[in-house]
């Protein structure tokens, strides 16, 4: 090749080089002039950048962190993902504002391309867009979330709470573990009708598991690139390795799902099949024609991704609070002493008669929640304006909508001295302005609030009660409380691994325990029953 060619070349190349800049920065120049200008405030007043917005902002690990601090100096901010506008809430009330009193412009989902295209193909009541295909999901899953099933499944709750006690009595070191396995265990038994007696030997939890942390671990805003830049799926999973994972993990939970339903047809067919949601769900098959069989399968295991993360960090957080506030745990214990007394169990029938208990409760799910980034953001369907503070703002159509609870249970223009774990707070009968329910906000809001928030509460409460009725948690060490470094990160977060001692609060509890555990075990019996041939997953 001569001077000459090699010459042409370079001014070819130069000249693509030239134009393709000339397009990006046009394109740019486009999609800033395209962006509204009465949005709520940017981060500290940063514009976004081209292409990828706010992108670079977002933390890898902790975001909530970070969008406090954004709602510290506003409680609405706007903060762009690639092409996408998230509105950051950090005050219940525009929460309560946006999501329940005008839901008909925000109950949709915005796109997750991890999440939502590869993992579930956005066929499940988490991730489906508002409309006829999500209400559908939301009616089978109302069979075992609506308040007459919920207390039909009461002897579960009651019979696997009563075992975790004896459990606690024989091995209290190892609480943080015996809690996990006895909420995957009741949840597992409402959904299948089976235990889990080890989570380091079933095989079918461990798969159940293995979906919810992977699913936990993605589904945070600013953890994946493909979010600001959807195209980025198209490449091929040898080249991909998140859409390779989320391929694999779609493929292993519907062949788990549909293993675990078709051990319970299969225990119908013998006459052996405990009640479970399940059981419900093949009985009432016909009743569902819509959902195709992976949705249908899918619909049971969504009690375990709703259920067993939410409500064991909430357990172990409740215990943190006992151990390091014993004036708090002494005024239950003095409560139960009188309310319940030592020869049994507290019961659904005594909540109304326990205040204090109920206080503590509510407290702990304010001051750790577990849905740390508010749950599922919600997506705008409309164009929308805000009036705040004096300010109106535009809310454009597909706006993410994003409400942190750390944001907003952490407000302390509505709860005084928010870092501080008080249960006072909920004793006098007040209403906190914004707050969606039960004076938190950790269900939800809107259409898109928790469909087993009844189920939950009923369980929460059971146990709750269970533990603070029979035990001491004592704190040997300094135990570190701090959402920076004592909690774990992602979707859900949870206490890391503490140490506290537990022992009985007298000797007469602990002989109730006993007696009460081993009435529970005849009843958990049938839920024990393996098949001949086990069904393989």
């Amino acid at each position: 090749m001569n001077v000459d060619s090699v010459l042409d070349v370079g001014y070819r190349l130069a000249a693509l080089a030239g134009v393709t800049l000339v397009a990006l920065l046009t394109s740019a120049v486009v999609e800033e002039l395209r962006r509204p200008r009465d949005l709520p405030p940017y981060p500290g007043g940063r514009r976004p950048l081209p292409f990828i917005g706010h992108r670079l902002l977002l933390p890898s690990v902790k975001s909530w962190i970070t969008f406090r601090k954004w709602n510290e100096e506003s409680p609405i901010v706007a903060f762009w993902n690639g092409s996408t506008p998230t509105i950051l809430i950090g005050n219940g009330q525009i929460a309560v504002d946006l999501m329940e009193k005008r839901s008909q412009k925000y109950s949709s989902r915005p796109r997750f391309v991890v999440a939502g295209d590869l993992l579930t193909e956005n066929r499940t009541i988490l991730f489906a867009p508002y409309g006829e295909q999500w209400r559908g999901y939301r009616r089978a899953l109302h069979l075992a979330t609506m308040n007459k099933s919920v207390d039909s499944y009461k002897p579960i709750f009651e019979a696997e709470g009563k075992s975790l006690a004896v459990n606690l009595l024989n091995d209290p070191d190892d609480f943080y573990q015996l809690i996990y396995r006895y909420t995957a265990s009741s949840v597992v038994a409402v959904a299948y009708g089976r235990r889990v007696k080890d989570t380091n030997t079933d095989v079918a939890y461990k798969r159940l598991q293995a979906n919810l942390e992977f699913l936990i671990r993605i589904n945070v805003p600013g953890a994946q690139w493909h979010e600001t830049i959807p195209a980025l799926k198209y490449l091929p999973a040898s080249l991909n390795p998140i859409k390779c994972l989320a391929l694999q993990f779609r493929q292993q939970g519907r062949a788990n799902a549909a293993a675990l339903v078709e051990e319970v047809r299969r225990k119908m067919a013998l006459g052996i099949a405990p009640h479970s949601f399940a059981r419900q769900m093949l009985e009432q098959r016909d009743k569902f024609p819509y959902l195709e069989d992976f949705e249908f399968n899918g619909t049971m295991g969504s009690l375990f991704g709703a259920g067993v993360d939410t409500t064991s960090a909430t357990l172990h957080s409740l215990i943190m609070a006992m151990a390091v506030h014993p004036e708090a745990q002494r005024k239950v214990h003095e409560e139960m002493e009188r309310v319940v007394g030592d020869a049994r169990s507290p019961g659904w029938e005594d909540e109304e008669d326990l205040p204090y208990l109920r206080a503590v409760i509510i407290e702990s799910m304010r001051w750790r929640p577990v849905a740390i980034l508010g749950g599922t953001a919600h997506a705008s369907t409309e164009d929308d304006v805000y009036e705040y503070g004096g300010k109106s703002y535009f809310i454009p159509k597909g706006s993410i909508i994003l409400a942190p609870l750390w944001s907003i249970h952490m407000d302390p223009t509505v709860y005084g001295n928010p870092d501080a774990f008080i249960p006072e707070r909920f004793l006098d009968g007040r209403a906190y302005p914004g707050a969606a329910q039960h004076n938190h906000s950790s269900f939800g809001w809107g259409r898109r609030v928790c469909p087993g928030a009844y189920f939950a509460e009923r369980s929460l409460y059971l146990t709750s009660a269970r533990l603070l009725w029979g035990f001491k948690f004592i704190a040997t060490e300094l135990i570190d409380t701090s959402m920076e470094t004592g909690y774990t990160d992602g979707f859900n977060c949870r206490p890391r691994p503490f140490r506290c001692r537990i022992e009985p609060r007298n000797d007469e509890v602990r002989q109730t325990i006993l007696r009460e555990g081993a009435e529970a075990a005849e009843y958990l019996a049938p839920f024990e029953v393996s098949l001949d041939e086990p069904v393989k997953v």
